[in-house]
């Protein structure tokens, strides 16, 4: 009979009982591994990091405290049969490919983070998951400052200064609720403003950004003004139905039609919740998908930047697509990571298209001056001339 009981690290299914408690193999060979290196760990943030099967390696630091705490007993390690190195079953080839699969996490749906010359699939998904952590975090504060769109994009991440991010990156008052409620035109603009900001402070954590041009980085970030936040709310919205988005502070949109609205911002709404979130609960888009996903949406070579630019975007943006594939191909088998895998890319098409027609309605109805956006989001979409 298949085991039903869960890794009381991870709520992965459990191979059965290692070092005192159900765990399953990626959590018993990183426990293993910890204690038999000796290694220690430094967490980026506050020492409380989620550890789940979706994100259980994006801070190892934390998923070692967590290990202890369930009860995993370092004095069940025995040296003499629990060594450290590559067995007949996991020896390593002479030569290993790239997006190879780390032997250690053979039977598990998520990669583990791994210091090492070669860049697995396992690695750069881990950090990726660890950057959309720190993204979502700082979306949710209280923090967004008044700055030209040259500055936010000439300066340095926010998201990569750990004392900022310990000392602003807290959540807001704001940002919780008792009830849901209609969302207004102001919440709107409240949320599209904070999306925006994010949206920033995310493109400089890619050394590609980094080494653009201004007007390059101007013109990716453009492109990525409508698709991005879609996403940020899509994901973290909760569950109330395939027909409704949530926002932290509990405004809401459905189907509902607003009046009040460009009509060509009511047709977005409604092709978000059809194109975009009812895939996403059909397939089930765990951490490190969205991550990724997210990643390669931003790295969009079509964007108006140079030559050189569309060629470090695109390549860029294949690594990390590879790398998707290979993690959905370990965690799904070929036949539902050939469909989840397809389905998920396709998406990206047709959230190009849509926010096209977007950014053709703000034009059309004027929309930045009628509710008054700030002199920023104007210069988002419409440049800084």
């Amino acid at each position: 009979m298949e085991n039903k009981e869960l890794c009381l690290v991870c709520q992965d299914f459990s191979s059965g009982y290692h070092y005192g408690i159900p765990s399953c193999n990626g959590c018993k060979t990183f426990f293993r591994r910890t204690v038999m290196k000796k290694q220690k760990f430094v967490c980026q943030f506050d020492q409380n990091c989620p550890v789940d099967k979706s994100i259980r390696c994006a801070c190892r630091f934390c998923r070692f405290e967590k290990c202890l705490k369930v009860g995993m007993d370092k004095a069940a390690l025995q040296a003499s049969r629990d060594p450290i190195g590559y067995t007949k079953r996991t020896k390593k080839p002479e030569f290993q490919p790239a997006n190879s699969i780390n032997s250690d996490e053979s039977n598990n749906g998520s990669p583990e983070r791994q210091i090492s010359p070669v860049r697995t699939f396992e690695n750069t998904l881990s950090l990726l998951a660890v950057k959309e952590k720190s993204a979502n975090e700082l979306r949710l504060s209280a923090y967004l400052p008044k700055r030209s769109l040259k500055q936010a994009l000439c300066s340095k991440s926010l998201l990569n200064d750990p004392i900022f991010m310990n000392q602003h990156a807290t959540l807001s008052s704001r940002h919780f609720y008792k009830e849901l409620r209609f969302i207004t035109q102001d919440d709107y603009h409240y949320w599209h403003e904070r999306d925006w900001f994010v949206l920033t402070e995310y493109a400089k954590t890619f050394k590609t950004f980094q080494n653009m041009s201004y007007h390059d980085k101007a013109e990716l970030v453009r492109h990525a003004a409508i698709v991005i936040p879609v996403l940020n709310q899509v994901y973290n919205s909760p569950d109330h139905g395939l027909d409704t988005v949530v926002f932290p502070d509990g405004t809401y949109y459905d189907r509902t039609h607003e009046p009040t609205r460009p009509a060509g911002l009511n047709r977005k709404k409604y092709q978000v919740l059809d194109l975009v979130l009812k895939p996403f609960r059909e397939m089930e888009i765990n951490f490190n998908e969205f991550a990724a996903f997210k990643a390669i949406t931003f790295l969009n070579p079509d964007a108006d930047v140079s030559l050189e630019a569309k060629h470090e975007i695109n390549l860029e943006r294949v690594r990390i697509t590879k790398q998707l594939f290979g993690y959905m191909l370990q965690k799904d088998g070929l036949e539902k990571a050939i469909y989840r895998f397809g389905r998920l890319i396709l998406m990206g098409t047709t959230m190009s298209k849509m926010a096209c027609e977007s950014k053709e309605a703000v034009w059309i109805a004027d929309f930045f001056e009628n509710i008054g956006f700030t002199s920023f989001a104007k210069e988002l979409f419409f440049g800084d001339n």
